[in-house]
């Protein structure tokens, strides 16, 4: 669930937002605070999804809690309580990034609505920070296995939708951290260095382009392939050899096969299809049928037999697949070569 901090000066709202808040019944922590001073010092060693803040209070007021939270680039949505109803205050709010501006009282017929939408886009921000995730690893695998064509596609899918965003500067923001995650994975790698140099600049975050990442992917294979002496890491015949030699082992799946060459599943799973125009199941599964069909076709070989030989561990499950690869029951298929 979400937590919520509640600051204001008056303990009375305090008390009173907090017993409002309770019976929305969707934040598993609601945390109270008397000025921004003691909310700031919070919200930076552990930032909660809402601050729910009043604009006139001692120390450090609402607006300049409001600066604060927007110059730490937090996920934090801020909503702004005033008696003051100065067009001026909202403007200034909004101006920091706070998603709401409401008029005390409050009751929850205005409060409740706006937390709703808060939360909604809390969860469509956790959505996002996780596909954003697994597309930085799908391109991270693509850079390493110097795969330019699967890093042009991603790269491709990422402009159409995770960094199609309201304005540039959010384009931006959001660059600049794919770069510096993207740098991260690479380099835990340990074989080779990979810089960006702007990076290392200071006020660069802005001049930071999609285009620019686009044409930095290039530059970064190009260099990781002058490094390799331009041999590439042969991940079909690597692939493909691991699952001969293991075929027949009942275990044999997927996850393993990609693990042992080092890559994700993922990454796994879409380079063989492209590259086969078969999914590594139905790579397997020919195998193995091919396998079976030639010891069927000696008459000394049990059925039973066969089916531990070529990966199975039932009868009634190697029966199923051989049928539906062939069209026929083991039975059958024998009784075709004229073995009984």
């Amino acid at each position: 669930m979400a937590r919520i901090f509640v600051v204001d000066d008056e303990p009375i709202i305090r008390i009173g937002l907090k017993t409002l808040i309770g019976e929305y019944k969707r934040f598993s922590e609601i945390d109270t605070f008397k000025d921004g001073v003691s909310a700031l010092s919070n919200i930076m060693a552990n930032p909660p999804d809402v601050v729910l803040t009043d604009i006139r209070m001692p120390r450090m007021d609402g607006l300049e809690l409001c600066r604060n939270v927007q110059e730490l680039k937090l996920f934090t949505k801020v909503v702004v309580l005033s008696g003051y109803g100065d067009f001026s205050y909202a403007q200034k709010c909004m101006s920091y990034g706070v998603q709401e501006y409401l008029l005390k009282p409050i009751t929850e017929i205005e409060l409740f609505p706006v937390l709703d939408k808060l939360l909604a886009m809390r969860e469509a921000a956790v959505i996002s920070f996780s596909l954003f995730e697994q597309w930085i690893d799908q391109l991270e695998e693509a850079v390493w296995m110097m795969d330019k064509v699967r890093a042009d596609e991603l790269l491709g899918e990422g402009l159409r939708g995770l960094f199609a965003v309201e304005t540039d500067i959010q384009q931006h923001q959001r660059v600049y951290d794919a770069v510096r995650l993207l740098l991260k994975k690479l380099n835990a790698r340990g074989a080779y260095r990979f810089e960006a140099k702007p990076l290392l600049e200071e006020n660069t975050v802005i001049t930071i382009t999609y285009e620019w990442f686009q044409a930095e992917i290039g530059i970064w294979i190009q260099r990781l392939s002058e490094y390799r002496n331009h041999e590439k890491i042969n991940v079909l015949e690597a692939a493909i050899q691991y699952i001969d030699e293991h075929l027949f082992e009942e275990e044999l799946s997927l996850d393993m096969v990609a693990g042992k060459l080092g890559v994700t599943p993922t990454y796994f799973s879409h380079y063989f299809k492209k590259k086969t125009n078969e999914t590594f199941v139905q790579y397997r599964m020919r195998k193995r049928m091919d396998k079976a069909k030639q010891l069927l076709a000696v008459p000394h070989y049990k059925i039973i037999d066969i089916v531990t030989e070529v990966g199975y561990e039932s009868y009634p499950h190697f029966s199923r697949v051989f049928k539906k690869a062939t069209g026929y029951s083991p039975t059958e298929y024998r009784g075709l070569l004229g073995i009984k």
